[in-house]
């Protein structure tokens, strides 16, 4: 179930960042940047619904870091019943980029990182009867390390891909490794 989520979020993202500028002269405005991930699916079996806003600060034209809240709801309906949850928590990440203008102007290769600690459901067998598992909510720590490439594929609009994997890799973990990120980029 957890890949069938992953994928929902995954061909169902749309980012938006803010405040991109070409130029080595950041002035105070232009630092800040704002963004985040959307995310909606609607099929038979599956519903997911989710946001994932977040701010973040340039301190330099390639280090970039911030945070944010994630907020997804999901439901999942097969012939054994249906199930729906919500996930929700803070977010940290950091963004480096390596190298610019690799291909063509304005594409970017850049290294990132992003911490999650998550509220999620999932069973768990209960300790006294092996056959019980009982539902359960617990908070979950997730922190995602690699990286990515996005161009630009017109005026102010870029296409990117990010992949990262978790090196905590706790099994109550709603993200599974790796996880990717594709979307479509549009500078305020």
């Amino acid at each position: 179930m957890k890949y069938l989520i992953a994928a929902a979020i995954f061909f169902s993202s749309i980012t938006a960042f803010g405040q991109r500028s070409d130029n080595n002269n950041m002035a105070g405005q232009q630092r800040w940047v704002f963004g985040g991930d959307i995310a909606l699916s609607f099929g038979t079996n599956i519903t997911v619904i989710g946001a994932a806003p977040s701010v973040g600060y340039r301190f330099t034209e390639r280090l970039t870091a911030g945070g944010g809240f994630l907020y997804y709801y999901y439901r999942f309906r097969d012939n054994l019943g249906e199930f729906s949850t919500s996930i929700y928590g803070p977010q940290l990440f950091g963004r480096f980029t390596a190298f610019q203008d690799l291909i063509s102007d304005g594409d970017r290769l850049f290294l990132q990182t992003d911490f999650y600690n998550i509220n999620t459901e999932f069973l768990q067998v209960v300790e006294t009867d092996p056959l019980t598992v009982e539902q359960r909510r617990d908070w979950v720590p997730q922190w995602f390390v690699g990286g990515g490439y996005y161009t630009s594929i017109g005026g102010n609009v870029f296409a990117g891909l990010t992949v990262m994997w978790d090196v905590i890799g706790d099994s109550r973990a709603p993200f599974q490794s790796p996880l990717i990120r594709g979307g479509i980029s549009f500078g305020l």
